[in-house]
Formats: C-alpha cells, structure tokens, sequence
C-alpha cells in the first residue's frame, strides 16, 4: 500500500502533535516530518519527497503563504493544504492564488482533514464549510473588474455559455455529481465541460478556476450564502 508521505508545519508545538495524532489514525497517511515556520518547510520540500503539506499560514521567520508559493515554483511539487485559525480574506484568497489546493480551519473535525488530505493528493480542492461561501466574495472584492477590457478577454478566451453555467454552480459549491442533475447531463459531460474550463483558464484545479473566474467577473455568489 502506497502512502501518502506529509509534512506538517505548524508554529505551535501543540498544533503539530495534534495533527501528527489525527494522521496516525489513517494507514494510508505517513508524518514524514514537523516544522516550524515556513522556510523550513521550502527547505525540507526541496530535499525531500512530499505529497502533501500542511500548511499554517500565519508563522516567523517566513509565512505560510510565502512558503507555499515558494514550494510550488518547484516541478512536480507536493500539494498544499492550508490549516489555520484565521477564516480572514488577507489569508484565503491570497494562499489559495499562491497555488495551495484547500483550506481548513483548525476547528475541522479529524475526518474531515483526513479526507481533504486525500482530496488534495488527488488533484481536488478541499475547502472547510464555514469559509466555502466567503470565497468567491472575498475575490470579487478583491479583484471584481467589469471593463470592455475584461469582457473582451472573457471572450477571447473562448469560454462557452455552459462553460460559464458550470462556473457558477462551481461558485454555489456543487460537485460533478450535483452540477450533472442540476444541468441534467452526465457526469462525464461534466468532467468534460470541467477540463476545457482548466484549459481555457490555464489553471490546475477548482479553487485556481475559482479565482481565475472571479477576478475577471465571471462569476458571482448569491448574496444570501
């Protein structure tokens, strides 16, 4: 059974032994290592091989979202999952743009971190519940632009009117099988629909398709969410 190798990074002794107990629990999981801020975590990454990263955002010497961006320049690089106290938009959208693949916040439940950790290694955005609905609004209000300009590269990225359907049930958090009933279309249609979205956008993953959307007036949340 292939592990998925973890190093957690964590100012706060406690945070760490904690997280290191929860991955425990999962056999499919190994702590390959625990740092303390997140120059080490740069430096461990580059000499070692890791899957995934924990990653608290607020931290000396160097913090979570600078070391996340700087662990993604690197070909091949672990996925990042950031974990922290803060919900605040100065730390979610910023890590997320930076190329982290998920965001919790420390009150997760155990379960739940071990799925995203999965979720993450896979290719698919995890993000907690409580901070879901914060984050389209926390980039419009960062980056919402309705110009000529951006409505010209709207178009001349090609993005269909489906495409963009898709986009704001994306925004609404629903997952490929929600979004198939929802249209009603197949899952793979989806899937399909999904894959021409990361290629358009040139990005990777659904929170990257998130921001990318959203900074350029894409897409918007309803108010009541």
């Amino acid at each position: 059974m292939e592990q998925i190798k973890v190093l957690i990074v964590d100012d706060e002794p406690l945070i760490r032994n904690a997280l290191g107990t929860i991955l425990a629990t999962d056999q499919r999981i190994v702590t390959l290592e625990s740092v303390d801020n997140g120059l080490k975590a740069v430096e461990f990454c580059r000499d070692n091989e890791v899957d995934v990263v924990l990653m608290d955002l607020q931290m000396p010497i160097m913090d979570g979202v600078e070391a996340t961006r700087e662990i993604k320049t690197a070909r091949n690089s672990p996925a990042i999952l950031a974990i922290t106290a803060f919900s605040s938009d100065d730390y979610l959208v910023p890590v997320l743009a930076a190329g982290a693949g998920g965001y919790l916040v420390k009150d997760t439940e155990p379960a739940e971190i071990i799925s995203a950790i999965h979720a993450v290694h896979n290719g698919t955005a995890a993000i907690s519940p409580s901070v879901s609905s914060d984050l389209v609004s926390a980039i419009q209000s960062a980056y919402r632009d309705t110009s000529q300009e951006v409505r010209d590269l709207i178009e001349d990225l090609g993005l269909t009117a489906r495409e963009v359907e898709i986009l704001n049930l994306l925004a609404n958090g629903l997952n490929n099988t929600e979004i198939s009933r929802k249209l009603k279309i197949s899952e793979a249609t989806v899937k399909t629909h999904m894959a021409k979205i990361f290629s358009k956008l040139e990005v990777r993953d659904r929170v990257q398709a998130l921001v990318a959307a959203t900074r350029m007036g894409l897409i918007e949340i309803p108010r009541d969410q």
